[in-house]
């Protein structure tokens, strides 16, 4: 009788170990991966005859980066308010070619999704979360803000993608705007010198949100801004001022207000000031404009652009 409840015993130990090898078999193989980011600094095209732009290096640039987890049967397009905050706006690091969070995060178990919100310079954000995305407030581009940049949600991602790495395409929040001068027929013999260009109607303050969608909110009155100072003697071809302002996105409605000078028969240098037609154009964010103003003794004007024939060459997140 002992050795029938032996043998019972030990069957029944030997059905047990088989059960536990089975279920450690069907476990998910689940390693610890550090919590990586590669941000992408992307851009968009020259607005008139500039070149498309290409995806630019990370290099003297601050980032940072929200982060959200959720059951992987769960999605962040239906289940965000289910998300639970792994980061909140946290600054990242750089490591060799990746870029780790300052507290040095794992991801979580690979029973969870990520989705990251990032943003840059680290230092103008006001704040990034999952209602409003990323805050850029008070922005002033009256002095230059720098290259305000924003990321959509990248949303539902898993560890076991790219070695852990997310990717992160920030695009520009901001918009940008140049003159070029050039003089006018009839008037070769007439040297001409430009000192100033500029707007005399702009929104130069806002807040931005990049939820539910980007959106500037202007802030204040509009207000004059000068996108050059300095001294250009005009030739018939077109030159660049060298100056290149930031700007919010906005319906642009100005004149422009040129100060120059021209050379009199006496050798004397006449000053000049001269308003043009108002400048009518949407400005949008990511793209460089370029407008080109003719000035003559007889006064300026900003010459009527050609139908822009770029396309944006941004790759989209």
């Amino acid at each position: 009788m002992n050795r029938f409840i032996i043998r019972i015993l030990l069957a029944t130990a030997v059905a047990a170990a088989a059960g536990a090898c089975v279920k450690e078999d069907r476990e998910r193989h689940d390693p610890i991966v550090r919590l990586a980011f590669e941000p992408v600094m992307h851009t968009r095209v020259r607005s008139a005859a500039g070149d498309a732009g290409d995806a630019g290096d990370a290099v003297g640039t601050s980032f940072g980066v929200s982060v959200w987890q959720l059951p992987e049967e769960l999605a962040w397009e239906t289940d965000q308010q289910s998300a639970l905050p792994l980061l909140d706006a946290a600054r990242l690091v750089r490591d060799g070619e990746r870029w780790l969070p300052e507290s040095g995060n794992d991801w979580p178990s690979n029973r969870y999704t990520l989705t990251c919100i990032g943003f840059a310079p680290y230092e103008a954000a006001a704040g990034c979360d999952a209602t409003y995305g990323v805050r850029f407030e008070e922005v002033d581009t009256s002095t230059d803000p720098g290259d305000l940049r924003y990321t959509l949600p990248q949303t539902d991602l898993v560890k076991s993608h790219n070695g852990g790495v997310v990717t992160l395409p920030l695009v520009q929040a901001l918009c940008e705007v140049d003159f070029r001068v050039r003089g006018v027929n009839g008037y070769d013999a007439t040297e001409v010198y430009v000192r100033s260009i500029s707007f005399d109607n702009v929104g130069i303050r806002g807040d931005f949100r990049s939820l539910p969608a980007p959106t500037w909110t202007l802030r204040g009155n509009n207000a004059p801004l000068t996108l050059f100072e300095g001294e250009i003697r005009l030739e018939y071809a077109p030159q660049e001022t060298g100056s290149t302002l930031r700007l919010i996105p906005q319906e642009l409605n100005s004149t422009v207000t040129v100060e120059y000078e021209f050379l009199a028969p006496t050798g004397a240098r006449l000053p000049q000031s001269d308003t043009t037609e108002p400048v009518e154009r949407t400005l949008e964010a990511g793209r460089h404009y370029t407008f080109t103003l003719a000035v003559s003794p007889a006064g300026a004007e900003v010459i009527p652009e050609l139908p822009d024939q770029t396309t944006e060459s941004e790759a989209k997140p």
